[in-house]
């Protein structure tokens, strides 16, 4: 008996493909990582970091840090609303974003 070739004994990969592609391409997970976006980079301004993002430096000027932050997150979910198709490449974008933010906590707490 032979196994097919997409089947290897550590699992299914294709099952393990397909289901990161339901996770990157879903509304959930875009909110999940607006939220986390929002937390990291709010820590990081309690550890005093300065937001890199132009669109976002000025929202803070105008509305504050969380306000700035929290419209640009509005400002993302409406964008997000209309582009399903390519939500997965948002979704890849805000998960390095938030690995940043993640990776920038660690430096500036070991400080």
């Amino acid at each position: 008996m032979t196994s097919s070739p997409s089947v290897l004994p550590a699992g299914q990969p294709f099952q393990r493909r397909a289901a990161l592609r339901v996770i990157l391409r879903s509304h959930w997970t875009f909110a999940v990582l607006q939220v986390l976006d929002l937390l990291t980079t709010m820590a990081a301004f309690h550890f005093g970091a300065s937001e890199v993002n132009p669109l976002v430096a000025r929202l803070t000027i105008e509305f504050g840090r969380f306000g700035g932050v929290l419209a640009s997150k509005l400002i993302a979910v409406v964008i997000a609303l209309g582009v399903r198709r390519r939500l997965w490449v948002a979704n890849l974008l805000y998960t390095l974003i938030v690995c940043w933010n993640v990776i920038v906590l660690a430096i500036l707490s070991a400080r």
